[in-house]
């Protein structure tokens, strides 16, 4: 096992097994086992996602902070994503905080939603939500079509284009 991903370098150290345990160990929770020698260029965006989480992970926060992280992926990574977070969120208890535009993704992966509002930005309105903890054991696709999640989806949205339009004018 001497992998150059675990340790660089040809120094030693009395836990360089238990290191490179641990980061098989991540790897394979983020669905990247085989994959440690990979240079992370190489790496699909889905995968690089993963890397960063594992990096994240690997250093055991109580607190995660995820800005835009699956803005750039395509529909079904990102899918694929947001279920590896509500896996990682349940087997670790780590508390997490998702930033992101999409709104759909908040409802799916937040116990608790903020919506922002802009200039300045503060906080317009806050709900507590099901949708993740259903999501731990359900389909999210399923989810998503459920009529609650539906009707909250458009109102979230509705109250974000009513702010755009106050603030851009209505000939947007």
């Amino acid at each position: 096992m001497g992998s150059s991903w675990a340790l660089p370098g040809p120094f030693w150290t009395p836990n360089r097994s238990r290191i490179v345990k641990k980061v098989e160990e991540w790897l394979d929770i983020v669905g990247l086992k085989g994959f440690g020698d990979t240079p992370t260029y190489q790496l699909s965006g889905g995968m690089q996602q993963r890397v960063a989480l594992a990096r994240c992970l690997i250093n055991n926060p109580d607190l995660i902070l995820m800005d835009e992280p699956l803005g750039a992926l395509d529909a079904l990574t990102r899918e694929k994503m947001q279920s590896l977070v509500l896996k990682i969120w349940k087997e670790t208890g780590k508390t997490i905080i998702l930033i992101t535009h999409s709104v759909e993704e908040a409802l799916l992966l937040g116990e608790k939603l903020y919506v922002m509002a802009p200039r300045p930005g503060r906080i317009h309105k806050e709900y507590k939500l099901p949708f993740a903890l259903m999501g731990l054991d359900g389909d999210l696709r399923e989810i998503k079509d459920k009529k609650d999640f539906v009707s909250k989806r458009e109102e979230i949205l509705t109250m974000i284009w009513d702010m755009e339009e106050e603030i851009m004018g209505k000939e947007i």
